[in-house]
């Protein structure tokens, strides 16, 4: 009996979509080609481009994936019982130890070769944690009367303030762990009250 097409179609998609993930891990997101890429998913340029317009079309599926996987880690870290400040540190390590485990597929979001359909596909996912910031200061918000509300849009400021400290770090190698103290400390500051510790 063959496969279902939709099965054989999925399947080629991981593969391809693996081959890059795997070809950034070696050669970095630049110097990375479509030959490279079918190299690694043990497929054929034609296959390849039935279902990617291009490389930057394949990473951008790329980055959707990887940036729900940190999403759902990021929200399953954190203990929507534990006082705010706890669930501020708890966020910022679960997403700052999912970027360490793979640090070369974490690099990219610093990569200069990044075209526009990547930068939305990034901005795409600074929303979605926008969103998921607010939801968990408003369950705060409803036991602790000194929690404020705090809006999308202020969120979104938040986020990819951090997001963008984070990203630079990546660019020129620093310690994350250092950076993510500080991503706390200024976290903790806008939603919690009280000046921000210097670390």
């Amino acid at each position: 009996m063959s496969a279902h097409p939709d099965a054989v179609h999925d399947a080629q998609r991981a593969r391809l979509l693996d081959g890059l993930a795997e070809s950034i891990r070696e050669k970095g997101l630049g110097a990375t080609q479509v030959t490279d890429i079918v190299r690694r998913a043990h497929a054929s340029r034609r296959t390849f481009y039935k279902h990617f317009e291009d490389k930057d079309s394949c990473f951008v599926e790329l980055t959707e994936m990887l940036s729900e996987l940190l999403l759902t880690a990021v929200d399953e870290a954190i203990d929507r019982d534990a006082p705010l400040a706890a669930q501020i540190d708890q966020a910022i390590d679960a997403y700052v130890d999912r970027l360490l485990e793979q640090p070369e597929l974490a690099a990219t979001f610093a990569s200069p070769s990044l075209g526009d359909r990547v930068v939305m596909a990034q901005r795409d996912a600074v929303e979605r944690y926008a969103e998921l910031l607010v939801s968990v200061v408003e369950a705060d918000v409803a036991r602790d009367p000194d929690v404020e509300p705090i809006s999308l849009r202020r969120a979104y400021m938040l986020v990819s303030g951090c997001q963008q400290t984070i990203i630079r770090s990546l660019a020129l190698g620093e310690d994350l762990s250092e950076v993510a103290s500080e991503v706390k400390a200024v976290m903790k500051s806008a939603l919690v009250g009280g000046p921000a510790p210097v670390p």
